[in-house]
């Protein structure tokens, strides 16, 4: 279903679990002792394959930027998108690749989050937002990195990658 501009209308949620780290205010660490200044703004964006670790890492990454620097920041986890759009139990039929409503239903749970995020990084005190996701291409990373620029957030975009290669934990997933 497209609008009268051809565009696909999404369906508007809030952040399901939006992990969001409130800062303390009188103890932040000065903005320049750590490379940055008080307008930058950064988005995170995490990549890999599921069950990587890329959420843990996104959490330990806001936890430790609000408690040791004091800066804000919430993940956008499109996982949760996911679940809340489409159901906490998927068939592994909807990750295939060639199931077109399955990759509709998936495009439309990152949208919303992406969304989300921008508006987020919008508003005034906000630094750091962490999307979390698969991102495993290099079309959706650039992607990504387009509505970002799109949106005139003006933050710098940094891509963490998980990588698991023990064996014997890909197997137990």
């Amino acid at each position: 279903m497209t609008n009268s501009n051809g565009t696909t209308p999404h369906k508007v949620i809030d952040n399901p679990n939006p992990h969001h780290f409130i800062t303390g205010g009188e103890n932040a660490t000065p903005l320049e002792v750590i490379g940055s200044t008080a307008t930058d703004k950064l988005v995170i964006v995490m990549v890999g394959l599921p069950a990587t670790g890329k959420t843990h890492i996104a959490k330990r990454i806001c936890r430790f930027l609000n408690f040791f620097h004091d800066i804000d920041s919430q993940i956008f986890n499109v996982g949760d998108y996911r679940r809340k759009l489409c159901g906490e139990k998927m068939p592994a039929s909807f990750f295939d690749p060639q199931n077109a409503d399955g990759l509709s239903q998936r495009k439309m749970a990152c949208d919303a989050a992406l969304k989300d995020m921008l508006e987020y990084m919008n508003k005034p005190d906000v630094r750091v937002a962490v999307y979390d996701a698969t991102n495993s291409t290099k079309e959706r990373r650039d992607y990504l990195a387009q509505r970002i620029q799109d949106a005139n957030v003006n933050a710098k975009i940094m891509y963490i990658e998980s990588i698991c290669d023990n064996e014997e934990v890909r197997n137990n997933v």
